[in-house]
């Protein structure tokens, strides 16, 4: 049962510093679309199909 534990253990430490832990595979954090805007970071998603998944830069708050 030790055993048991302590591969589980290692699994969820894995896990954890795995990059886009927590976030679901494939969304957009943007929009999507064939052509970003100049400021916009770009990157392709599974949620884009073929498109570009388009990432507007933060707003800057008043």
């Amino acid at each position: 049962m030790k055993v048991f534990y302590t591969v589980l253990a290692v699994l969820l430490l894995f896990s954890l510093v795995t990059p886009g832990y927590g976030q679901f595979k494939g969304a957009c954090g943007g929009y999507c679309s064939r052509l970003c805007g100049k400021r916009d970071e770009w990157t392709f998603r599974q949620a884009c199909g073929k498109m570009y998944c388009c990432i507007p830069p933060p707003k800057k708050g008043k």
